[in-house]
């Protein structure tokens, strides 16, 4: 790790303990849906119990009725889809997207580390570009935050679809699936609902501030960054921005609506923003509801 990495590191593990001390301490299970449940015993039904949860071979057995009790699982496990694609290199102020997405992937993953969950991560391009299984222990976080902060991918486009199937297939017990990325890309909704069902997922959308609002400038070329397509505009077009502004609006909506539709929740951090300002504000409304 070089020296400027491994310095940012050690920022953000400070950062991530005061996130741990001010908000997740004693509740960091509790904002996490379905966190998971195993079988603890058996004991005799009572008034107001679930019926789903009772044990037919033992009450036959005990001429009773016995309902089944179980207890949450104190271990947790995150797993982070990274989208580490060249649209992520783009940032119009201090940050870039794919380093707001570090940070955050950072904080997470501290975080966990701090209440002894297992972390695994998938960074992707326009392929599945590394894979960690979930593991316990610092070392293994911190070898993954390296690798999210610092790595250099081989593909430039984006396929999530093939990112989440992967996941899905990597995954046997239920998990915390968080997804990293712009979304600037389509269907991938299918293997969302898939991934949804099973695990409790949350995509975290990272924006920058000039996506929203088109610059006044004259004239002006746009490159996209994941397949080099370049465009000529006048930026000083009224018409050009209203059809912007309205584009972006829209996709946003999309994504939102898609995400809601299969149950995965969604988050919004802008490269403007505090990500940890920002996880704080999201996890104690979901703490909350």
């Amino acid at each position: 790790m070089n020296d400027d990495l491994s310095l940012r590191v050690r920022r953000l593990h400070v950062r991530s303990r005061r996130l741990v001390e001010s908000f997740f301490a004693g509740n960091y299970h509790s904002v996490f849906k379905g966190s998971g449940l195993e079988y603890d015993e058996v004991r005799e039904y009572e008034y107001g119990d679930d019926i789903r949860f009772i044990d037919w071979n033992v009450s036959s057995r005990m001429t009773a009725p016995y309902t089944k009790t179980f207890k949450e699982e104190r271990e947790l496990v995150l797993f982070m889809v990274v989208d580490v694609s060249a649209s992520l290199a783009f940032g119009s102020g201090g940050e870039d997207k794919r380093s707001t997405a570090g940070t955050i992937f950072a904080l997470l993953s501290l975080a966990a580390e701090a209440n002894n969950d297992k972390v695994g991560s998938l960074l992707f391009t326009d392929r599945v570009e590394k894979i960690s299984v979930p593991s316990k222990g610092r070392r293994p976080v911190l070898r993954q935050i390296s690798e999210v902060l610092g790595y250099k991918p081989q593909g430039r486009g984006s396929n999530m679809e093939e990112a989440l199937r992967t996941a899905f297939q990597t995954l046997k017990r239920r998990s915390i699936v968080i997804i990293l990325s712009d979304f600037r890309m389509a269907g991938y909704q299918t293997e969302l609902a898939l991934l949804s069902r099973k695990h409790d997922v949350i995509a975290v959308n990272i924006t920058d501030p000039l996506e929203g609002k088109f610059p006044l400038l004259g004239l002006t070329e746009m490159k996209d960054p994941e397949n080099g397509e370049c465009i000529i505009s006048w930026g000083s077009s009224s018409l050009l921005s209203r059809d912007y502004e309205r584009f972006w609006k829209e996709h946003r909506n999309r994504w939102h609506n898609s995400c809601r539709s299969v149950g995965a929740d969604t988050l919004e951090v802008s490269t403007e923003d505090d990500p940890a300002v920002r996880l704080q504000a999201f996890f104690k409304k979901r703490r909350d509801v």
